[in-house]
């Protein structure tokens, strides 16, 4: 529970005319879990009928529908697209237009790593609030909302779920998340003029960073969080990284002299997102064909690969059990297979997986938009 980078309100922070008597249809406290208790513990019912904007009991009235936020962290891609995807389920729930949307981020994380997904996938003309920016713009007033909504819990997220494979293949809600994402950084054309025969394959690298990015992203000056807290974490030593990194660079490079029976031509490139701004992460993302990565965060990214991608999974050093790219990689409508590999790792077995794969990709499905 990252009760640390949260707030416990005070009882009356809020209120509204829902009721939280479960005997009468009310909210229970149940459906708050994890750090939205801290919401409901805060809420006080009993207003008495809407309020209008001339009221006495509003200094500043918000028109916009606002979406709350608490995030489960600021700087991991995997568990920051948690709170990413959930605020596009609640969207769509409430039927609320990105257009008008103002998002209130209520932890007291900073920004973080991957703020471009807040600052225009939902930007709706007004720009997210963290409780750094709330407390500058409102201090103490009393602000009303004509709507105003909690969004889902981070970790309570679907697409965190690990424990059994989905069989829903292609599935709507995912797909039209990445599809938002890609459009609103600009990256639905970054493949217009490209050769539909060239198969990208990138190789996604976990290997050890100078710096922890919990550290490079944070920030005392424009938040509440307490960045010395962080002073322990010092060059960022992961595990699962391959031992032979070098050499299953070296054998995918070789794929571009290889030939293949669907005519593909094969470019490889091996990438360390974590060298990358988050726009230049989702550009290779949409113009990757085929991403084979050792389990880890970093493999949230094939989400956002074109519809005949593929995505291959190393399973080294334990990491079979965990089924959260298997899902992923189904509900974006992409091939998957997920390989235990000893650690080195052979690149015989790793090339003919990939030639494999490579002959799957039908070469006549375009990679998103080329025209």
């Amino acid at each position: 529970n990252q009760q640390h980078s949260k707030l416990k309100w005070s009882k009356g922070t809020w209120g509204g005319t829902c009721s939280v008597d479960q005997n009468n249809g009310g909210w229970e406290k149940k459906f708050f879990p994890g750090w939205n208790e801290n919401w409901f513990n805060a809420f006080s019912p009993g207003i008495n009928g809407p309020i209008s904007p001339d009221s006495d009991q509003c200094d500043v009235w918000e028109e916009s529908p606002t979406l709350i936020v608490e995030r489960d962290t600021f700087a991991n891609f995997f568990h920051n697209s948690e709170d990413f995807f959930n605020t596009f389920v609640a969207l769509s729930v409430l039927k609320w237009p990105i257009k008008d949307l103002q998002i209130f981020i209520t932890d007291i994380y900073p920004k973080g790593a991957f703020w471009p997904i807040w600052s225009k996938a939902y930007f709706g003309g007004r720009e997210p609030l963290t409780a750094w920016d709330l407390e500058r713009k409102y201090g103490t007033k009393r602000v009303c909302f004509r709507k105003a909504a909690v969004t889902i819990l981070g970790a309570a997220a679907p697409i965190a779920v690990a424990s059994w494979d989905t069989e829903c293949f292609g599935t709507s809600l995912v797909r039209a998340y990445a599809d938002l994402v890609v459009r609103s950084l600009g990256l639905h054309y970054v493949n217009k003029g490209r050769d539909q025969k060239t198969v990208v394959v990138t190789y996604n690298t976990r290997r050890t960073q100078s710096q922890w990015p919990e550290r490079q992203f944070c920030d005392t000056d424009h938040s509440y969080f307490d960045c010395g807290q962080l002073g322990h974490l010092k060059s960022r030593g992961l595990g699962r990284q391959v031992r032979n990194d070098n050499a299953v660079e070296q054998a995918l490079k070789s794929l571009e002299g290889m030939t293949f029976s669907n005519g593909a031509k094969v470019k490889t490139r091996a990438v360390d997102f974590s060298t990358l701004d988050f726009k230049g992460q989702i550009e290779i993302d949409a113009t990757t064909d085929l991403m084979i990565g050792p389990h880890g965060a970093g493999l949230m990214h094939n989400v956002f690969m074109p519809d005949r991608a593929a995505l291959i999974e190393l399973w080294i050093d334990g990491s079979s059990a965990n089924r959260h790219f298997h899902n992923l990689a189904f509900w974006s409508g992409h091939a998957y297979q997920g390989v235990q590999m000893g650690n080195p790792v052979d690149t015989n077995k790793l090339l003919n997986l990939a030639k494999s794969a490579i002959e799957k990709i039908d070469l006549q499905t375009l990679p998103w938009e080329t025209s």
